[in-house]
Order: structure tokens, then sequence, then C-alpha cells
């Protein structure tokens, strides 16, 4: 369950096709009884390209990102597979990269039914040198399924505040 809020606010990934990224913006929640969480999307919407959520002071992030890429066909029983006729989640690999700092996540990916596409999502630790890049650059790019997530740069006090909470 505590998996479900991050996912379900990338699963919407770009539910406003007219969303560009001069509206979409950073934001950080770090409630002192909740999960923290990083976003970066349309305020007030469904629209939630990337999200980092963590359990407070568990020391793992996990990031989950709407992609276009269409990995599932839906069989007659309601059950998600790809091409390989494997149902979901897939295997797939993430990549996390920050100011010359890279992570290469067992990552996976679900149907977005809201968006038609896939989302992604894996784990990463606090400690990992992708994490301290991050928090002194505020800068990230992620590649899944032959896509790439370039949203601007965070702003470094959002980053610092987030992974602080987490670690």
């Amino acid at each position: 369950m505590k998996l479900a809020l991050p996912i379900a606010a990338a699963l919407s990934l770009a539910s406003a096709a007219g969303a560009q990224d001069a509206e979409r913006v950073w934001s950080v929640e770090t409630p002192k009884d909740a999960e923290a969480a990083l976003r970066f999307g349309t305020p007030a919407t469904d629209d939630q390209p990337i999200t980092f959520s963590c359990a407070r002071k568990s020391g793992q992030v996990r990031v989950a990102a709407g992609l276009s890429a269409q990995l599932g066909v839906q069989q007659a029983g309601g059950a998600w597979v790809d091409k390989a006729g494997l149902r979901e989640p897939w295997p797939m690999s993430v990549v996390l990269t920050s100011q010359g700092a890279s992570l290469n996540l067992r990552g996976a990916g679900r149907v977005n039914e809201i968006t038609g596409g896939t989302t992604a999502t894996a784990e990463f630790s606090t400690l990992a040198p992708f994490a301290a890049a991050f928090r002194k650059s505020g800068a990230v790019t992620l590649s899944a399924a032959g896509e790439t997530l370039a949203p601007p740069p965070a702003p470094k006090s959002q980053v610092r505040k987030f992974l602080g909470a987490c670690k």
C-alpha cells in the first residue's frame, strides 16, 4: 500500500496531453507522519512524469516515472502481458544519472491505464553516489524502455529537504 501513492502519482504521467514542461514544477512534501515525496509535474493535476518517494529515515528512495512506451497488451481475462507473453510487472533496467553519477537499477514496468503508456519503478539507497550528485546539482535523467526523461533541475533546497527526510 505504501508503494501505491507514489506509483499512482507517476501512473498519471501525461494525462493532460497539452501540459508542457513550462507548466510543470518541482514540489516537495516531507510530513512528519507520512512518506516524503519529491515530484515533477503540473500542480493540482494527475500530470506527474517523475516522482521520488520514501518512508522517513528508511535510507531507501523509490522512483516512479511515466513512459509513453506501450509495453503491454490486455488479454481477454484482463491480465496485461508484454510481447513475449509475460504478465506484469515486467523486469526492466532503470538508469538514473546526475552530474556524472549513474545508477543502473533493476526496475519493473506496469501498464499505466490512464495514459496507455508504462510506469517504470525502481529503488535506490540514499548512500549511492547518485544521491549525493542529485543533492548537489538538482539535475536528474531517467532512462528506461528506450525512453529518457530529463526534467529541468530541481531546486537544490527541495532535493536536500527530501533526501534529508529519507536518510
